[in-house]
């Protein structure tokens, strides 16, 4: 048994961890596994990746010695509220507080495609919060913060439910070993969280460690603060195709240049697929062409902080001035054209702004602020105009990027459309990045750039897999990333970096080869976080769905659906998941396709072990029955199902069938995946590897099937796989 907030290991008569002191469940009664209808009951929970949070006041006994219980009392909980408050305004959940410690989780029950940044960053807030609750002459407060991603298993609570089990895991330990570890101010993380951020947060490595009960060294980073969502100046690698796209908003730099007027251009693509890459490569045609460059990003978190966009890009454009945003407001604004009436009235609506702000300076014409809320957004987006016409006059020509506009603060939509209304009117270049989706109608209007991207061509994505890997890649193991990634190029990247760390990737002859499935290591936990949080989104109606027909396969029926779950997904559901960009319909809707490999491996994952055994079982057993039906395809299932006394002979089968039609490779790996599965104690596993190194040699040497004897070079690491795979991902074939 393990506790349920640390994941230590305990007896079975303890009443309490000791660990971290939490008080124990009772033992489980085993539940009932079936139903009166023979099947299996549904098992709550699934599979997630999430980000653990665990904060821990410093001193608090010797605080106890030194001050009155209920003095301190008052303090420890007056941080802790403010520790709790920072984890929900980033839109993480509180767990429980042990002690005088808090133990929160980002990524469940809602996920979000930046979880381990949010998390990273409510930890920055949370220490600047207790060091700003001494600025009235108390002693400060100071915590260490341990951070750790990872995948979980998340058990659902209904309203007013303790929450003692809700999520276990490996990462939940780690996050409270790695707290013990750090120093008082320090905030430790694991790499698998600042691989999550995807380069937002800013650290300094700290080594590697070995933590008490975990297997494997753990990697710490120390948190020093958030870095800019812009990507780098100078990216870790070259920006991979997108040459016509690039050539249009080149076009749109060079006609300000020529002409003084700007325009407006919005790039449009799913996460990851390099929009922010794209843009981020124009910095050095707009510089050389005598154009500002001004990037402000639009973040999750923020949608519901007023104003935020228009705070931020004051900020940067005072940041590349070298002032602070209140003095170079006030030098834009009022010049000696103003009206009176109206430089009162943008001056309170400043002043207004900057009650929360990094303006200064303001305090007086705060008596000008108006009052009602209607005349206090006009006034705003009054100053806002004036703001942006007088950016081009008094510091010239430039370039704005508006990143995720998805994301943009609902209070900043007017002058949004008022900074793209007026572009063309400006020396100004405005360049929008969004997701696919639904546009604002000002940006569905004649004369805005309108560029989608899509997914790299096989080619390119091997060109990409270079870039990252240092190495030439073999043709058709390029081939096998491009079809696992459909050319995404966070996906390629994120895939390839993976595939190097797990060695599924290796040079021979100067090249590197996969010498093992792309899929059969998983999905990185960037990819699973990213996507997850897209079928997180969904009801739950729609996420049973996407994961029986994972079970099923790239394609599914719906019918085959039905019969694995008891009744008939309805129509909405299924138009909900092709709204939502995951599947799409075919053959008029009977039969469906996953609309990306990796959108099915997410779901798939999502899956409690449980559950997904018992859909495979359901599968085979229908497919046993049905005819024409390829042995290998139930063979698979039945693995999958963890049946063994039914799937080795199943294998067993299947490869001997393969060979005789000469397919060595598949016939290789139906005898591989039965040795896997008889596992090494039993006799049968070095027969079945015998027979699929021998089948490997047939297929090299074009000899028959059942003669021959491996070499020595033969009895060594097999060649890279290009067949089809048997992995925890059951078939890919329409069933």
């Amino acid at each position: 048994m393990r506790c349920p907030a640390c994941d230590a290991p305990h007896g079975a008569a303890a009443r309490y961890c000791d660990q971290c002191g939490t008080r124990l469940p009772p033992l489980p009664v085993a539940p009932a596994t079936s139903q009166d209808d023979g099947r299996e009951a549904p098992q709550a929970g699934d599979r997630r990746v999430v980000t653990a949070l665990f904060a821990d006041l410093v001193d608090y006994v010797r605080m106890l010695a030194e001050h009155d219980a209920e003095e301190v009392k008052r303090r420890v909980d007056a941080a802790l509220a403010t520790l709790d408050a920072s984890v929900g305004r980033f839109g993480g959940s509180r767990e429980k507080f042990i002690g005088d410690a808090v133990f929160a989780v980002f990524g469940y029950p809602t996920a979000h495609d930046d979880d381990a940044l949010r998390a990273g960053l409510c930890a920055l807030e949370m220490r600047t919060a207790l060091a700003d609750m001494a600025s009235h002459g108390e002693e400060p407060l100071n915590v260490r913060i341990g951070l750790a991603t990872g995948e979980v298993v998340a058990s659902p609570r209904a309203a007013g439910e303790s929450r003692d089990g809700a999520v276990s895991g490996p990462a939940i330990a780690i996050a409270a070993r790695i707290q013990g570890l750090a120093a008082p101010g320090e905030i430790l993380a694991d790499s698998a969280t600042v691989q999550a951020a995807r380069g937002r947060l800013a650290v300094e490595d700290r080594g590697t460690t070995r933590l008490r009960g975990h297997p494997t060294p753990v990697h710490l980073h120390a948190l020093t603060g958030e870095q800019a969502a812009r990507p780098a100046a100078a990216p870790a690698t070259r920006l991979v195709g997108r040459i016509v796209e690039r050539a249009r908003l080149v076009a749109l730099i060079d006609a300000c240049r020529a002409t003084g007027a700007g325009g407006v251009a919005v790039v449009i693509g799913d996460a990851g697929i390099g929009k922010s890459r794209l843009i981020a490569d124009l910095e050095t045609d707009a510089r050389e062409a005598g154009l500002h460059w001004t990037w402000t990003d639009n973040v999750s978190y923020g949608a519901g902080e007023p104003y935020r966009f228009l705070r931020a890009f004051a900020q940067a454009i005072a940041d590349e001035e070298g002032t602070d945003s209140g003095t170079l407001a006030r030098r834009l604004m009022f010049s000696n054209d103003l009206d009176p009436g109206a430089a009162r009235r943008i001056a309170g609506a400043i002043a207004a702004m900057a009650r929360e702000a990094s303006f200064s300076g303001w305090e007086a014409e705060a008596v000008h602020a108006p009052t009602d809320a209607t005349d206090v957004a006009a006034a705003i987006l009054e100053a806002a105009l004036r703001y942006i016409a007088r950016l081009g006059e008094v510091l010239g020509p430039r370039v704005i990027v508006v990143d995720d506009l998805h994301w943009a603060d609902p209070s900043s939509q007017p002058a949004l459309e008022q900074l793209a209304r007026a572009a063309s009117e400006l020396p100004l270049v405005v360049i929008f990045g969004t997701r696919s989706g639904g546009l604002p109608p000002w940006l569905e209007a004649p004369g805005v750039e309108r560029i989608e991207l899509g997914g790299l061509s096989p080619e390119e994505t091997r060109d990409l897999a270079r870039e990252v890997a240092g190495s030439e890649l073999a043709r058709p193991d390029a081939h096998a990333v491009h079809e696992r990634t459909r050319g995404n190029p966070l996906f390629v990247a994120e895939t390839v970096r993976a595939l190097l760390d797990d060695g599924s990737l290796a040079i021979r002859g100067g090249r590197l080869e996969l010498v093992a499935d792309p899929a059969a290591g998983g999905l990185p936990l960037t990819l699973r976080a990213l996507l997850g949080a897209r079928i997180d989104a969904l009801s739950q109606a729609g996420r049973e769905v996407l994961g029986v027909a994972a079970v099923i396969g790239m394609t599914f029926r719906t019918d085959v659906v039905a019969e694995l779950v008891g009744r008939s997904p309805r129509r909405s559901v299924l138009d909900g998941l092709a709204g939502a960009a995951l599947i799409v319909a075919q053959d008029g809707g009977t039969t469906w396709r996953f609309a990306h490999p990796l959108i099915r491996e997410t779901a798939y994952a999502g899956l409690l072990t449980v559950r997904r055994r018992a859909l495979h079982a359901r599968l085979a057993d229908r497919l046993e029955v049905e005819p024409r039906v390829a042995i290998g395809r139930v063979a698979r299932h039945r693995a999958a199902a963890g049946d063994v006394a039914r799937a080795v002979p199943l294998l067993d089968r299947a490869a001997r069938d393969a060979l005789a039609l000469g397919a060595t490779t598949e016939a290789a790996e139906f005898w591989r995946a039965a040795a896997r599965l008889v596992g090494d104690g039993d006799s049968r596993a070095a027969e079945f590897r015998r027979a699929a190194v021998v089948a490997q040699h047939a297929g090299s040497t074009g000899q028959d099937g059942a003669a021959g004897q491996p070499t020595g070079a033969e009895k060594g690491s097999p060649p890279a796989i290009r067949g089809p795979i048997l992995s925890a991902g059951g078939p890919t074939e329409p069933s």
